[in-house]
Parts: C-alpha cells; sequence; structure tokens
C-alpha cells in the first residue's frame, strides 16, 4: 500500500487580507510564496505561506474572505495547526507574543523523556488555533530565514502536527492507518496520536475525540482542509483508489499549478486532500520573487484587469534592508512588523490628495498606545497623507513607551537619549526605504510621543520639517541648543493637564524658541487629552507647512 508522506499543506479561511499577510509574514515571519486566487473564486485571494521555496510540510495557506463572520470550532474540524521550532525558540516566541498583543497561553511541557515537546498555544486575530511546538528534531525541517526581526535560530520550520476533532475517533482512525498508511503511537485522554513514515515534525496527525459538542462551522478561523503529500501522480492515483476501496468518495484529479489535488471527506467530517510534491511553486516565477505579484490561472489571465480592480490591495512587510524592498518592489508597502527596528506602520500618501503633497506625517503615541493608536489622529490632521508611525519599544506595566521614566515626570534621562538616537535612525532609515520626501516629515505626538519628538528637536536639530506636540513638557534641559530655524512647531496645552505642568509646557516653547523654532503655542482649558479645538487649531497649522 502506498503511504502519504505526512502533511502537504493546511488550508484555512480567513477575513481581512491585509491583516492576514501581517500576522503570518511579518509577525511569524513566514515568506509568502505564491499570492494568487481561489480556483472557484476568482475574485478571492489565495494566500500561500513557508518557506523559501514552498516545500510541502511547510505551506500554510489561506482564503481571506473581507468581512468574513467568524466560524465556530467543533467536532468535524482540523482544530489545531501547530508550527514547528527549536525547544530554545519558545522563549523567543513568548516574548515576541506578548510585545505585539497576541493571544497565548502559558507554554507547557507535553510528553516525556525523549519525545517532550515544549508548547506554546496561540491565536489569530480570526480566532483560529494555533500551536508552536519545540522539539529537537525540528531544525531537520527547512525555513524561512529572511523574516526580519526573527534571529534564524527562532524560526518556525514548518509543521509539526495537526489536530482533528471528531465526535468519535475509530472511523477517523481506519482511514488514516488503513487507507493512508499512519501508524498509532501515543495517546493522551482522548487524544492519539498516528504518524507517517518514519514520524516527527510535518508527519504528525492527532485525532481529539469531543463526542457531545455541536459541530463546528466553517467561517474565519476555521480550517477549510489538511492536504497530505503523495510523491507524484502515480502515487496519487494508487492512494485514490484505496480511498475508493474504503467506501469513500474522492473527487476526480483536479491541477491546481502548484500540485494535482484528490478531495475526499474522512467519516469523522475533515476534508481531506492528496496533493502531489511537484511541480512546486517556481512553476511560474523565479524562486527567488516568489509572492512578489499577483499569479493568475490561465483560464483567469484574460480577465486580469478586472480581478485586480476587484481585489483589495495587500502589501509585504518591508524586507530587512531597503536595497532588497526596491529590488523587488514597485511601490510602498503597508507595513506591520519590526523591520528598520521598530514595530511599525507605513501608509503610503492617497492619490489625489493634492493639499497633503508629499507630507509624510511622523505619529509618536502616548503610554499605552501603539502604531495604530494615532493613525485615526492623522488621517483626521491631513487627509491623504503618507503615515509612518512607529511603535515604543520600552514597556511600562505592560504599556507600551517611547522611553522610560523613574516615576511620573521624571524621566530615565539616559534611556531618552539613547532612544531618541533609534528614533532618528528610524527615520532615516524609513526615508530610505519608502522613499520619502525629508522635507516633508512632520511628527505628531501625544504625550510620551509628543516628549521624544521634542526630544529629537532638541537633541538632533531640524531631523524633522516641524512638530506638532499635543500635550507635552520638557524632556530634559540641553545643553546646547541646536539649530531650529528652519522649523516650525506647535505646541498643545491644557490649563489644567496635571501631567504636564503650564510651567513645564512653557519651558519647552523657551528653548524650542531660543533654538531658533517658529512656535505656534496654543492653549485650551482642558486636561491632558486633545480637545476639539486643539485638533482644529493643528489642522490650520498643518496645512500652512
Amino acid at each position: 500500500m502506498t503511504q502519504v508522506r505526512g502533511i502537504h499543506h493546511v488550508s484555512t479561511i480567513a477575513s481581512d487580507p491585509q491583516r492576514n499577510i501581517d500576522f503570518f509574514a511579518g509577525l511569524l515571519g513566514l515568506r509568502l510564496v505564491k499570492r494568487t486566487v481561489n480556483f472557484d473564486d476568482p475574485e478571492t485571494y489565495h494566500l500561500y505561506y513557508g518557506d523559501a521555496v514552498g516545500t510541502p510540510g511547510c505551506i500554510m495557506t489561506f482564503f481571506p474572505w473581507p468581512g468574513a463572520r467568524p466560524g465556530r470550532q467543533g467536532p468535524g474540524e482540523c482544530a489545531v495547526v501547530s508550527f514547528s521550532v527549536a525547544p530554545s525558540a519558545i522563549a523567543f516566541w513568548l516574548e515576541r507574543f506578548v510585545r505585539h498583543g497576541v493571544t497565548h497561553e502559558a507554554p507547557v511541557v507535553r510528553g516525556t523523556g525523549d519525545d517532550a515537546e515544549r508548547v506554546l498555544a496561540f491565536r489569530d486575530h480570526d480566532g483560529a488555533m494555533y500551536e508552536l511546538v519545540g522539539h529537537a528534531a525540528a531544525e531537520a525541517r527547512p525555513a524561512w530565514t529572511k523574516a526580519p526581526g526573527i534571529p534564524a535560530e527562532h524560526v518556525i520550520h514548518g509543521f509539526h502536527s495537526v489536530t482533528l476533532w471528531v465526535e468519535d475517533g475509530e472511523p477517523t482512525e481506519r482511514v488514516l492507518v488503513d487507507t493512508l498508511g499512519f501508524r498509532g503511537t501515543t495517546e493522551r485522554e482522548s487524544t492519539k496520536r498516528y504518524v507517517a513514515g518514519e514520524g516527527g515534525p510535518a508527519r504528525i496527525v492527532e485525532v481529539r475525540s469531543i463526542g457531545g459538542f455541536m459541530r463546528g462551522a466553517k467561517g474565519a478561523g476555521i480550517v477549510h482542509h489538511v492536504a497530505f503529500e503523495v510523491a507524484d501522480d502515480q502515487a496519487e492515483l494508487e492512494v485514490r483508489e484505496q480511498v475508493i476501496a474504503a467506501g469513500l468518495h474522492p473527487t476526480p484529479v483536479i491541477d491546481r499549478n502548484y500540485f494535482h489535488s484528490v478531495y475526499f471527506r474522512e467519516p469523522g467530517g475533515v476534508l481531506y486532500e492528496l496533493a502531489t510534491t511537484p511541480p512546486g511553486f517556481a512553476i511560474d516565477e523565479p524562486a527567488e520573487h516568489l509572492g512578489e505579484r499577483l499569479m493568475l490561472p490561465a483560464q483567469y489571465e484574460p480577465n486580469r484587469a478586472q480581478i485586480e480592480a476587484i481585489l483589495p490591495p495587500i502589501h509585504l512587510p518591508a524586507p530587512a534592508r531597503a536595497a532588497d524592498f526596491f529590488a523587488t518592489m514597485t511601490g510602498p508597502e503597508d507595513v506591520s512588523g519590526d523591520a528598520l527596528g521598530f514595530v511599525h506602520r507605513y501608509l503610503p500618501p492617497a492619490d489625489g490628495a493634492e493639499q497633503a503633497g508629499s507630507t509624510t506625517l511622523l505619529l509618536l503615541h502616548g503610554t499605552g498606545g501603539d502604531e495604530d493608536d494615532l493613525i485615526p489622529l492623522g488621517r483626521s490632521l491631513l487627509p491623504g497623507a503618507g503615515i509612518l508611525s512607529p511603535r515604543g519599544k520600552v514597556l511600562e506595566g505592560g504599556a507600551p513607551r517611547f522611553f522610560r521614566r523613574l516615576a511620573p515626570g521624571v524621566f530615565d534621562l539616559e534611556d531618552l537619549a539613547r532612544r531618541t538616537d533609534e528614533l532618528a535612525e528610524f527615520i532615516d532609515a524609513a526615508a530610505k526605504t519608502y522613499r520619502l520626501d525629508r522635507s516633508r516629515i512632520i511628527a505628531a505626538g501625544f504625550s510620551n510621543g509628543a516628549n521624544i519628538a521634542a526630544s529629537l528637536l532638541l537633541r538632533r536639530g531640524a531631523v524633522v520639517r516641524g512638530a506638532l506636540l499635543l500635550s507635552p513638557m520638557l524632556p530634559f534641559e540641553p545643553d546646547r541648543l541646536t539649530d531650529l530655524s528652519t522649523t516650525s512647531v506647535f505646541i498643545g496645552a491644557g490649563e489644567r493637564d496635571p501631567m504636564a505642568s503650564r510651567e513645564t509646557v512653557e519651558q519647552l516653547e523657551t528653548v524650542l524658541t531660543q533654538a531658533g523654532a517658529q512656535v505656534t503655542m496654543h492653549w485650551t482649558p482642558g486636561g491632558h487629552s486633545v480637545t476639539k479645538e486643539e485638533l482644529d487649531a493643528a489642522r490650520e497649522w498643518i496645512v500652512r507647512q
């Protein structure tokens, strides 16, 4: 009997395609190896992630339907997809999940002795359930090692396993063992493990019997099907005959461009696919440029213009080096990832935004904010402007900040200096990467973000065209003044601000003025917040810049 080789790929339903790319390419660091469309619905993307070339056993794919309703986990589903990492990588990923706000559980140890696995369970933004499984055998699997912010020793090495939820595990077991050639190994409580071949990562299927639960329902966050690898077309036909002999009803062989497929549903309700190893993802674009442009099945190529007009725009996270970025891309990207030294988002200027011109707003959030926090403010200040929004690297009780403080209003000046230099380096790197007009970058910060923007001006001079400082204070007393004669500054402050007193705001105004900056001061009767009156005044100021 011909055995399957293990897991080929897993395909899942998602919602927003850009958030999907941000999470799997940006945060998890998988390579987007193919952007194409659903064969049966060409108005929907089919996104493939994996290692450098999309090796079977490394391929995670998604059908992202914008606005898709959440699905429901239950019997009849592949409930958990587990990725393989080195045991030492679990601590790195735990810290990364905490920093990025990823829903996760505490790490646990599963199994004993040589079979012990360190497991970190987490969910994506659609609620899909995943695990990172640390095991020494992981490093024998291929991986993508060029993701920004993820050291090579911590990268994901494809799949570890999938976990099926079924009402009764016995019929599912018979298909896995008698038809597909898996063999049973271990058992814990209501879960049995089956392996293909010699076992190990990407060759493991776990079956959990959970009778009595409501059946699962398809939707965002739910696996559509699990594909098992077969060597070639002949092997696929042989396994298909075995499926028929088991009383199941497989489809004919279907050409999916990158592999040939047969689908059937096992007795527990999970949809299986048999997928061939060849021809692979380099059949229609060079391996070094996989995933860079939309690839269409031949039957849809005549309708490319219409399809591209319907599909929502999507963008890759920026690579580690700006040179690579512009050697392979045709324009700026919408980024979520820690490329260029900061977790950040870059949103290109809108077409036809004449008033915004080539202005880029550098948005700097307050304590507890993140890279998305001030985007609505930026859109309101100058509609259509480009937006560059980094997340502060310092955590205070779990809340992101741009620099440390020793107590409220008491700053760690050594850390402030270091973080200010880091921010200046980020601006330089982003300007080169996204080809920003340096003379048209305006910083807009609130509270802690306003304070590091002020520090940037006082320490590094005219690194930005102007600065809009909301609820700021003087971050430090400079020993010497930088030249700010070409810089405009707007300061918005509240008369009753309990954190930034009138005295320290006026000290900031005085120092900036002495450095030559053109300062516009706007007081409101409010506290430590941004009022509508303040926003109106800020808009009037920014359009004059």
